[in-house]
């Protein structure tokens, strides 16, 4: 191998080491570690377990709304069945 492709192969090989080599992320204080929900630092999957945390929330909405519709329409049937007697 030539002088300057070793040189160059160096070069590149530090910048990435280099780039790698990043410090340690900031710790995340209580209060902002609760306002994400969850007790553990900020992570890459935020995005996703944020989304999977409006996903329960909305089914949770939706559940209530289906039992409040099933009531109802037992109320109904109920109220018929009396009235076809």
């Amino acid at each position: 191998m030539q002088p300057s492709a070793r040189l160059a192969l160096c070069g590149v090989l530090l910048a990435f080491v280099a780039g790698c080599g990043g410090g340690s992320p900031e710790p995340q204080d209580d209060a902002e570690a609760k306002a994400h929900g969850r007790d553990t630092d900020k992570t890459v999957f935020d995005d996703m377990i944020q989304t999977q945390d409006k996903a329960r929330a909305v089914e949770d909405v939706t559940m209530a709304s289906k039992a409040a519709t099933d009531a109802a329409i037992d109320r109904a049937e109920g109220d018929s069945k009396d009235e076809q007697r």
